[in-house]
């Protein structure tokens, strides 16, 4: 009888001790690609920022290819003989979907004007990213670039509640807030090992973890009627950064395609409501719309581009997956988007008021 428990409690043992390691090992191969799969293919964690893109790093899936340099932009080598236009902004800028020679940067360092100044575009663009990320993302490089414009690209649709939360799917970020006169990051120092970041990149072990514990793990959030002086706030800080290099700021509101189709939907049909489409898209877009024309910022209002396009072609071709992608651009809309650059580039002459 006694042989018999110690054999039972030798299988029990070995089986939990097996189970736990089997736990380890499946837990650890999932806490390694956590940014990959829940934030963007080709970022890892960063104190400040929440992620980062990989310097040097490739990655592809054997149709879409993501190449970095050593500061983990996507472009080619820093070239510091030449001059710098440093694109700004998320997913939109960096080129989901779409190959590194048909980004929005690489067609806008082939435009004329830009090419005739021999400037070097730099892709500063990072998935997932906030403009509070927007803003430490480029002071952390700006020092070490020979800067002569800066293109903020604000994607309408997202930047707001990117913005105004300390976190994207669960992953810890920055999280500003202005007020009295003061623009104070809450989320300075980010752990790899927050209540936040270990939940959402356990998969099976977060199970266990008590209900209690798991309440605890609140996200904090900004309402967004106390959101717009933060924006409007890091927008002006973004500027001020820029001015300090002597490199002025030149926005860019970029749609996605629903508020295209709905404003280009209300033009052909102005008496007949168009409530086939999600004017929820709309509404963000306005709320930027409505913020640079209240403080007179030098912007271009992409969605009336794409919407004169449409009179022509077909606007859900400048869309990834022919439309299916409603947030990225294909390589024909970004080439239309860098076009759009290099022509107020044109008008500005690269002056302080681009």
């Amino acid at each position: 009888m006694l042989k018999k428990k110690k054999e039972l409690a030798l299988a029990l043992t070995t089986t939990f001790v097996a189970s736990l390691l089997g736990l380890i090992l499946i837990e650890g191969y999932y806490w390694r690609s956590g940014y990959t799969s829940l934030v963007c293919e080709i970022c890892q964690f960063h104190p400040q920022l929440g992620w980062e893109t990989i310097p040097e790093k490739t990655v592809t899936n054997g149709k879409i290819t993501y190449t970095t340099n050593a500061m983990g932009m996507r472009s080619g080598k820093v070239d510091s003989s030449r001059g710098h236009i440093l694109m700004v902004g998320d997913s939109v800028t960096f080129g989901l979907g779409v190959n590194n020679d048909e980004t929005v940067s690489h067609y806008l360092e082939k435009e004329e004007k830009v090419a005739s100044l021999g400037y070097q575009v730099l892709n500063m663009g990072v998935p997932g990213y906030g403009i509070g990320q927007y803003y430490l993302n480029l002071k952390r490089h700006i020092e070490k670039l020979n800067s002569k414009l800066i293109v903020l690209n604000l994607y309408t649709s997202n930047d707001l509640d990117e913005t105004r939360k300390d976190n994207r799917y669960g992953i810890g970020k920055p999280l500003f807030f202005y007020q009295n006169d003061n623009l104070t990051n809450l989320n300075p120092n980010i752990s790899q090992f927050s209540c936040l970041n270990l939940y959402s990149r356990l998969r099976f072990a977060k199970y266990l973890i008590p209900l209690s514990l798991i309440e605890s793990c609140q996200s904090r959030v900004i309402e967004r009627d106390q959101a717009s002086p933060t924006i409007t706030k890091l927008i002006d800080e973004i500027i001020k950064l820029g001015m300090q290099h002597n490199a002025p700021t030149l926005l860019v509101l970029s749609p996605a395609l629903p508020a295209v189709e709905a404003i280009a939907c209300n033009r052909a049909r102005p008496e007949d409501p168009c409530d086939e489409y999600d004017l929820g898209f709309l509404a963000f877009y306005k709320y930027f719309y409505e913020n640079m024309e209240l403080h007179k910022l030098p912007y271009i209002d992409f969605l009336q581009r794409l919407v004169d396009y449409g009179k022509e072609g077909n606007i859900r071709s400048l869309y990834g997956n022919n439309g299916n992608d409603i947030h990225h651009y294909s390589p024909q809309g970004n080439r239309l988007l860098a076009q759009a650059i290099a022509e107020r580039l044109v008008l500005g002459k690269m002056n302080n008021n681009p």
